[in-house]
């Protein structure tokens, strides 16, 4: 029956009737019967072919999503890069990661670059919404690992560029996020068009954001093409704004 359920909303109600103001609440998994009595949930289970984003394209904004479980044999270094990159496309706080892999250079710099890429977009996550993620014009190439799920033997196939794309209504700012997450270098094209994310404009901002050495602001149509060419494992950002 429903009792479970009854009883688990009964308890929460309370707690946050009484617990102080500056204080909030986080709970392992993301049982979605009880959005509304918590502040975060741990999405450590989020290990599955074929993921996409149903949670926190519903969720994102209203409630902090953080931590993967972070494993594999000896593709290991393959999953890390997998599931980091679709942590940030998502919209999740990185990790559970053991501290020792900043002992591993390669694995060190991608976890910088997203940790660094995501605070600096952090107000998108934290208060914004998930539109839908931008789509390569050619079908992008894909990866394979065990991401070390139950014991091992958990083979995950994902795209080698991951995308995602996150929203600010009220501002009419838009962030897109692209994660090449394989070994090898990736090129694609990836058509925008600014009327799908709402935003009302003859012509569009483009700034590249947290990022070294990235391409120059530039003014482009609503609808305009973005080429990308991204080294190995390295993240890239842009923030779209209208100009008036």
């Amino acid at each position: 029956g429903h009792w479970w359920a009854d009883g688990y909303r009964q308890m929460l109600e309370r707690i946050r009737r009484d617990m102080p103001r500056d204080c909030f609440l986080t709970t392992e998994c993301n049982a979605e019967a009880y959005v509304r009595w918590f502040d975060g949930y741990l999405t450590w289970h989020w290990q599955y072919d074929g993921q996409v984003p149903a949670f926190p394209a519903v969720y994102g904004g209203a409630l902090t999503l953080f931590g993967r479980s972070y494993g594999g044999g000896e593709t290991r270094d393959l999953a890390l890069s997998m599931k980091a990159g679709q942590q940030l496309v998502f919209g999740e706080q990185l990790g559970w990661i053991n501290p020792s892999v900043i002992t591993e250079p390669a694995n060190l710099d991608l976890l910088s670059q997203l940790a660094r890429l995501r605070h600096a977009c952090k107000h998108y996550f934290d208060g914004g919404q998930m539109a839908r993620p931008p789509r390569p014009v050619d079908p992008p190439s894909t990866v394979r690992a065990d991401w070390g799920w139950g014991g091992g033997n958990w083979w995950v196939t994902t795209d080698s560029l991951l995308t995602g794309a996150w929203q600010l209504p009220d501002e009419q700012r838009l962030l897109l996020l692209f994660v090449n997450v394989g070994p090898d270098p990736v090129s694609a094209h990836v058509p925008i068009d600014c009327s799908e994310y709402g935003l009302d404009t003859p012509q569009v901002h483009v700034v590249a954001i947290g990022v070294a050495g990235a391409p120059a602001p530039r003014t482009e149509s609503p609808q305009f093409d973005m080429p990308l060419a991204l080294p190995a494992r390295t993240a890239l950002a842009y923030e779209v704004t209208c100009t008036r």
